[in-house]
């Protein structure tokens, strides 16, 4: 697959998953979540997330191409891998953090490989505010476990 082909596709499964995580997955854990640091954290993702669609569409939308989503076979896997307590969830955030920030930072040199100086202006904001919230998550973990320790 030619890199400009596989870039547009892949800012196409990125909307996929930015769609789903900010419809439906962070508004689920925020549900789920009884850590205040974790719940606070998750509702700012989730604004930044929504942001996240409309820039990726706008990127879509500069390159001449249809706004349509690509289902993520690594979203769904991760989503398959739910828990109920707010360790586990902190656990899956995480994940998908990694997964985000791996797929933005790939976007971003293909995008500068491919001279789209303005495109790789808008998604490094993007990897910084994934890059940012899995910081977030980290510090929640840490205080989810200081406070497992506790009690044990």
């Amino acid at each position: 697959m030619p890199a400009r082909e596989f870039f547009v596709h892949r800012l196409h499964q990125m909307l996929w998953v930015e769609e789903r995580l900010a419809d439906e997955l962070l508004p689920r854990c925020s549900e789920q979540v009884g850590a205040t640091d974790l719940k606070v954290g998750i509702e700012r993702h989730q604004l930044e997330t929504k942001q996240h669609v409309l820039t990726v569409r706008t990127i879509l939308n500069q390159l001449g191409q249809k706004q349509h989503a690509i289902e993520s076979p690594v979203l769904l896997a991760l989503e398959a891998d739910f828990g109920e307590t707010d360790l586990h969830i902190a656990d899956l955030l995480a994940k998908g953090e990694h997964f985000e920030i791996a797929a933005y930072t790939t976007l971003r040199s293909l995008a500068n490989a491919l001279g789209e100086e303005d495109i790789s202006i808008r998604l490094t904001e993007i990897l910084e505010q994934e890059e940012y919230a899995l910081e977030l998550v980290h510090r929640a973990t840490a205080k989810l476990l200081a406070e497992t320790v506790e009690t044990a």
